[in-house]
């Protein structure tokens, strides 16, 4: 054995792979070190890397043959041939008799069959290469004893290894060069997700069988990627990267760099180095940059060439990040086809790099976008008769409104305008329920004639008070954040002097007040309250008035009680109770109660605890299945982790900006400062859930139906400008309109047997007190699309593996998707509710996740905004902020799927001139 210089190393004699010194056996071909072979090469006609299947012909020794043709060993495997011999023993060509297939048998050498060193490697081997399974890698089977000999059972391939192929007939022309190196590339990326790192790639390690196709062989020093610190220093001098010879441990990339040699010696018919000590090789690496195949071989694509210059990088930086994308870099080949061929997930780069473009022609986007325009003003025509507030016209703005509630807190004798005030609108739900019961005939309460009610679902509220108002759940974790800091009709409860709570029809009526009068009792006489005011307040008519029994108690502490019965001037045949509470003379209660009016809630605290114990102990088994999922797919690398940063990020910036927002903020800097803590902690919170959906859920969708995760895997790449990103999002928005449309529509249809006409949409009303709200809904919708999207998919997937018959899979998946969005939340179950979930899952397997994400997305939001076609009405500005948003998001989507094609032609309308 040959020193090369002063690196503590030495040369093998028959393969100048670098060695350590005081090697007992070259860790590249397995030839013996002992000092014989130190000054003597091995004979340079016997193969020294004993492959499964590195040579097809026979010893040229047949005397030296430990077995002879024929003998059965282990009782079922039969000798065929010798195939090679070297330092690590022999490998015969032998047949399995018991499973009637050939094998390759490798067999330690008599002096090593007792060397604890060599019996370890030879263990390590199998159990590493038994790790990968994959069309493109030899497989390992077992190791056996055969008369006391160690044996290594492995497939055999019938074929030539590509040295010897380079070697036979020059370089490979480029189209086959590339379709090994696809091959290798497969391979490669299967052992690498596997934690398996080759070490020793080389032409002489690469079969071509008998199909033409490349497997990767001999995992005789290949390691773990867990164990690479300690794998030591191995390989074939003239294949390490730069790092290796620095002592760096291996790592994916050092097989990358060993796979640009691989393709560049292939393209070119001969080795890129050819040097004999480390030291040279050095020299070589820091003074010489990538090589260039164009200037040697003419027909290497462009691609090629920056592949391999990048795979070539000095730097392991530089280079690419992992055999999947060196895989999408070569040209032609279809790397998706062949990751799903071989059974394997494919990664987010190998979807987004699917073939498919996506563009649209001018006709068909531009059909697309039109309808889409025409769908959002259809849906604002159709709000007034459609929906509780366009039914309702409020005409009276919340400015207004204010003022009046203003007046109502100074005639009951408390201080107005309060210091700080709150207000948001809310709906009367015992009205909601009562007005569409079919069984209730009073016309006052039928939707037909809802614009006439009084006082009607729509009410005004706003709280007072000459302290800060701070909501109690400023720094309390919701199961649903959207109410984290904000201020309700019940938070915080009237327990501070001097707070009010002013309750007021949409035309500005009384509905009800409640006080907390402030000062100390001083006792004497009590004056008695002149109650006239609030009952013209009321707009209850004076004439219908009479005294009756209080038959209610207010919410408040009292000490004098009112009550009386009456009705308003428009609809005299609906009988309204009016309720009147006073304190040592202080009006604290008034209010006018419908004959539908429940009252508070009964206390079902133990009711709500339980459900709360069985919400948790679910949340805590899905938590944990989550988990388990998350670990085991990035324990095998099979998430996009990028992906799921990025998405969280998305989601946390997303849930931060909407919650600060929404919340209402109290002037005090503690509990100011408590509220952002809270904040940040819910979106914090809410976007980890997501990071670990994604992780455990999206390899799934992408392993089972990767086309369907073209667009949203470019998206979260970043290409925002891609053609099918644009194509999917038009889709998707035309999606959710034409669902929406399907929610207003069902309120024009006409009961009949087995069908009950729909009520009203009763929107939410939050967009309604500031603009803030508005870009609140907008932000806090992202989450909720996502995890539709994804899961939706995974949901998919699950039952496709569960039943197994796809027909059947896609009807539960169908009835379990619209059970879950259409269930009392948007519209019943029922002939709308199967349209509207036929779109929206007809949207998610024709143009997958990206697609039915955006379309839930566009839903949520027209569902949340009131819509008007009447310029005058006080809400019209959320209509333009609503549509218009919608719309540019439409424009976008429509420019970006043209793939660059001009918008406009001679030939628009004419599908042979207008692609």
């Amino acid at each position: 054995m040959r020193r090369t210089g002063d690196f503590g190393l030495s040369q093998c004699p028959a393969c100048a792979a670098a060695v350590e010194d005081g090697s007992r056996f070259c860790r590249a071909c397995g030839a013996s070190l002992c000092d014989d072979a130190r000054t003597t090469p091995l004979p340079a006609t016997t193969p020294l890397s004993p492959s499964p299947a590195s040579r097809t012909h026979p010893s040229n020794d047949p005397g030296a043959e430990r077995f002879l043709p024929g003998t059965l060993l282990h009782g079922r495997y039969r000798i065929v041939a010798l195939l090679g011999r070297g330092g690590m023993g022999e490998v015969y060509r032998a047949d399995d008799t018991k499973l009637g297939q050939p094998v390759a048998l490798k067999f330690l050498p008599e002096a090593l069959a007792h060397d604890a060193d060599a019996l370890q490697r030879f263990y390590a081997e199998v159990r590493i290469g038994r790790q990968v399974s994959h069309p493109n890698v030899c497989r390992m089977y077992d190791v056996v004893e055969i008369d006391g000999h160690p044996c290594l059972t492995m497939e055999f391939i019938d074929g030539e290894d590509l040295a010897s192929l380079i070697r036979r007939i020059g370089r490979l022309p480029a189209d086959k060069a590339i379709e090994f190196a696809r091959e290798v590339a497969a391979g490669l990326a299967a052992m690498h997700e596997r934690g398996v790192i080759h070490r020793d790639l080389k032409p002489a390690n690469i079969l071509i069988d008998g199909q033409g196709r490349a497997r990767i062989t001999d995992f005789g020093i290949a390691a773990l990627v867990d164990d690479a610190d300690n794998a030591g220093f191995a390989g074939t001098l003239v294949y390490m990267a730069p790092e290796q010879l620095d002592g760096a441990p291996p790592s994916v990339r050092t097989d990358l760099y060993a796979l640009g040699l691989v393709l560049y010696e292939a393209l070119c018919g001969k080795r890129l180095f050819n040097v004999g000590t480390p030291g040279e090789l050095k020299s070589l690496h820091r003074r010489s940059e990538p090589p260039s195949l164009t200037s040697a071989v003419r027909d290497v694509p462009p691609a090629v060439e920056r592949l391999v210059r990048a795979c070539l990088a000095h730097d392991p930086s530089a280079r690419p990040a992992t055999a999947r994308a060196v895989l999408a870099a070569l040209p032609g080949g279809d790397p998706l086809q062949a990751a799903l061929d071989a059974g394997e997930t494919p990664t987010p780069e190998m979807v987004a790099a699917a073939g498919r473009t996506g563009a649209l022609s001018r006709t068909t986007a531009w059909s697309l976008l039109l309808a889409a325009f025409a769908g959002l003003v259809l849906l604002a025509g159709l709000s007034a008769d459609t929906t509780v507030i366009g039914r309702l016209h409020p005409g009276v703005s919340p400015d207004r409104l204010a003022e009046r509630a203003e007046q109502v807190v100074a005639a009951m004798g408390y201080p107005s305008p309060a210091r700080e005030s709150k207000s948001l609108f809310a709906f009367d739900r015992d009205f909601l329920r009562a007005g569409s019961g079919s069984a209730n005939k009073d016309p006052v309460q039928r939707w037909s004639r809802i614009a006439k009610a009084q006082p009607g679902p729509l009410l005004y509220v706003q709280r007072g008070s000459e302290q800060p108002i701070v909501a109690q759940r400023y720094a309390q974790m919701q199961l649903l954040p959207n109410e984290v800091g904000r201020v309700t009709a019940s938070d915080p409860p009237l327990n501070v002097p001097g707070m009010t709570r002013v309750t007021l029809d949409r035309n500005g009526r009384l509905v009800e007040f409640v006080g907390l009068p402030s000062g100390h009792d001083e006792g004497g006489s009590v004056p008695v309250v002149d109650w006239r005011r609030a009952l013209e307040f009321s707009g209850i008519a004076s004439a219908s008035l009479r005294p009756v029994a209080p038959a209610w108690n207010a919410p408040v502490d009292s000490d004098t009680k009112r009550a009386w019965q009456g009705s308003y001037a428009g609809q005299p045949d609906t009988v309204f109770r009016i309720e009147a509470a006073s304190y040592r003379g202080q009006p604290v209660w008034f209010a006018v109660l419908a004959p539908w009016y429940q009252g508070r809630a009964p206390d079902t605290q133990a009711d709500v605890r339980f459900a709360l114990w069985v919400l948790l102990a679910v949340g805590v088994l899905m938590l944990l299945a989550l988990v388990v999922m998350a670990a085991r797919n990035l324990r095998r690398a099979r998430s996009d982790v990028r992906g799921a940063f990025r998405l969280a990020f998305v989601m946390y910036a997303a849930l931060t900006l909407g919650l600060l927002l929404r919340a209402d903020h109290p002037p005090a800097i503690a509990a100011e400062i408590a509220l952002l803590m809270n904040v940040f902690a819910q979106s914090t919170y809410f976007a980890a859930i997501a990071w670990l959906i994604y992780v455990a859920f999206e390899p799934f969708a992408r392993r089972q139906w990767p086309l369907l995760m073209v667009g949203w895997s470019r998206l979260m790449a970043g290409r925002w400008r891609d053609a099918m990103v644009g194509r999917d999002v038009l889709c998707g928005a035309i999606g959710g309109i034409a669902m929406v449309l399907v929610v207003h529509l069902a309120t024009r249809v006409p009961s009949f047997p087995g069908h009950e006409r729909q009520p009203p949409i009763a929107l939410t009303l939050t967009t309604l007190a500031s603009d803030r709200h508005v870009l609140f809904i907008f932000l806090m919708n992202v989450f909720d699309a996502f995890l539709f999207g994804i899961v939706g998919l995974a949901l998919l997937f699950l039952f496709r593996r569960l039943l197994r018959w796809p027909a059947l899979a896609h009807a539960v998946s169908f009835a379990v998707l619209g059970l879950g969005i259409t269930a009392g939340l948007i519209v019943p179950w029922s002939v709308e509710g199967l349209l509207f979930t036929a779109i929206l899952y007809g949207l998610m397997i024709r143009f997958g996740v990206l697609a039915a994400g955006v379309a839930y997305y566009v839903m949520q939001i027209l569902l949340s905004m009131p819509l008007t076609l009447d310029p005058q009405s006080w809400y019209a500005e959320r209509t333009v902020i609503a549509e218009g948003a919608i719309a540019l998001l439409l424009a976008g989507a429509f420019w970006t799927s043209l793939a660059g094609k001009p918008p406009l032609s001679l030939g628009l309308f004419d599908e042979g001139n207008g692609r």
